[in-house]
Parts: C-alpha cells; sequence; structure tokens
C-alpha cells in the first residue's frame, strides 16, 4: 500500500499534512483540544498560539488534529513519539480498530517532576496502517469521546484509601504514600521523622529540667540555692544542646 497516495486521496486519514509521512507511517499531530484526567476530566480547548500545559504527575488525553477513517480491512497501530519520552511523559501504543472513523485520544503521563508545554500541531504520535486478510465482521462502533465531548472514565473502578483500608493487602496511608516514592527519598523521609521526634524529646526534656530548676529557685530563698537552681538550669540546656548536635550530626552521616 502506497500510504503517500491513500493519503492524498484523503483516505484512511483526513486533516493531513502531507510532510508528516515518514517512510511507512505518518507522524499524527497534537489538536487544539485536551483532557486533564488528573483534573476530573477535565476538557480543555486552547485558543489560537496556546500550548498543553501538562502538570507533574498528571495524566491526559491528547487529542489528534486529524480524524481517522479506517475502513473494515485494515486496522492502525499508533505509537508516541521517542522525543516525548525523554521528557517524562509515558510511553504510549494503542491502535484504531477497523471502521474507527474521527480523532484519536492518546493517553499520557507526566512522570517528570517539571511541567510539560506541548504546541499544537506538533507532532506526538505515528500510525501505521496495516491491511487484514479479510474484512472485519465486527466494525468500531459507537461515538469517540472527542465527538460526544466527554471522555468515557471508568471512576467506578477508582477507589480512596479509606474505601480499601479493610483489605489485607493495604496498608496505612502514610505507608502506601511513601511506597510510591523513590527508595532514596523514602530514607531520607524516615530521617527526617526519626530526629523530629528526637528534638521533641530533647524540647520536653529542657522544658522538664528547666522547670524543675526554676521550682527551686522559687521555694529557696538562700542565695546558694538560688545559684544551684540556674547553674543546674544552665547544664540541663547545656545537655539537651549537646545532644541535639549529636543527633544532627550522626542523621547527616548515615
Amino acid at each position: 500500500m502506497d500510504l503517500e497516495k491513500e493519503i492524498q486521496a484523503g483516505r484512511l486519514l483526513t486533516g493531513t499534512d502531507q510532510k508528516m509521512v515518514e517512510g511507512s507511517s505518518y507522524q499524527l499531530r497534537l489538536g487544539n483540544v485536551y483532557y486533564d484526567l488528573s483534573e476530573n476530566g477535565k476538557r480543555i480547548e486552547l485558543t489560537e498560539g496556546e500550548k498543553v500545559l501538562i502538570k507533574p504527575g498528571h495524566r491526559v488525553v491528547l487529542i489528534t488534529e486529524e480524524e481517522f477513517n479506517v475502513p473494515a480491512n485494515m486496522v492502525s497501530r499508533v505509537v508516541s513519539k521517542g522525543s516525548l519520552f525523554s521528557i517524562g511523559l509515558s510511553p504510549v501504543a494503542t491502535y484504531a480498530d477497523p471502521g474507527f472513523s474521527g480523532n484519536l485520544g492518546i493517553v499520557t503521563q507526566n512522570f517528570s517532576n517539571r511541567y510539560v508545554e506541548l504546541s499544537q500541531g506538533e507532532p506526538i504520535a505515528k500510525a501505521d496502517f496495516s491491511k487484514l486478510s479479510k474484512p472485519a465482521t465486527k466494525l468500531y462502533n459507537g461515538q469517540h469521546g472527542f465527538q460526544a465531548e466527554i471522555w468515557p472514565i471508568k471512576t467506578h473502578l477508582q477507589k480512596t484509601h479509606s474505601e480499601v483500608a479493610n483489605d489485607r493487602r493495604v496498608f496505612s496511608e502514610q505507608e502506601e504514600a511513601l511506597a510510591l516514592l523513590p527508595e532514596a527519598t523514602r530514607v531520607t523521609i524516615r530521617r527526617l521523622e526519626n530526629r523530629v521526634l528526637w528534638l521533641l524529646a530533647m524540647l520536653v526534656l529542657a522544658i522538664s529540667l528547666n522547670g524543675i530548676a526554676l521550682y527551686l529557685v522559687e521555694t529557696k530563698s538562700h542565695l546558694l540555692d538560688d545559684f544551684y537552681g540556674v547553674l543546674g538550669s544552665l547544664i540541663a540546656s547545656g545537655i539537651v544542646a549537646v545532644l541535639a548536635l549529636v543527633v544532627g550530626f550522626l542523621g547527616r552521616t548515615k
């Protein structure tokens, strides 16, 4: 099959640019609509010149500028551009069934810690077309989410921690949250938590010792007793300060 001739004739794809034909595939471009699944499937229509903005950790559906028109005897396989992997977007592999007609939605997630901007018309995926040995009998049926102005999300499959807390495979919310982080980050957070606990304990100790010293000062009228009370308070504060320095030093060297 001559892909370039098919596209020139307006078959397989419409709204195309001949420059996007590359070897045996066509480079699909980003349209002016996308959905942010991390914000309850919010539909965002871009103004002229406005870019798609994918926030860190967010999952989005990018809608292609081109429209598919897959005949009954063909199938199209779609993979995202390798250049998008390097900036933190998850890889995509999907397909358009025989009979599919309309713009294609490509789901991807930003795994980086930076905001990703994509310009309208930028190539985001490649589509190739394969001819079947015989026409499919069960063709794609139904409106695509883009045409219906919704994106069908099976939200009933998504659960909060409280809804699955009794499952034996689910740990505390804090442990589950830490499990999502890299090991080095988890270790650092645990060390910080332990250091805070030690510092709080020493703070309580300092307050207690100073309280005892002040009590001795208030209940004794002799000058020597006053001196010993103040000295005890200073010694208690010094001990706590030294312990805090030791804990901080050990925390840095581990």
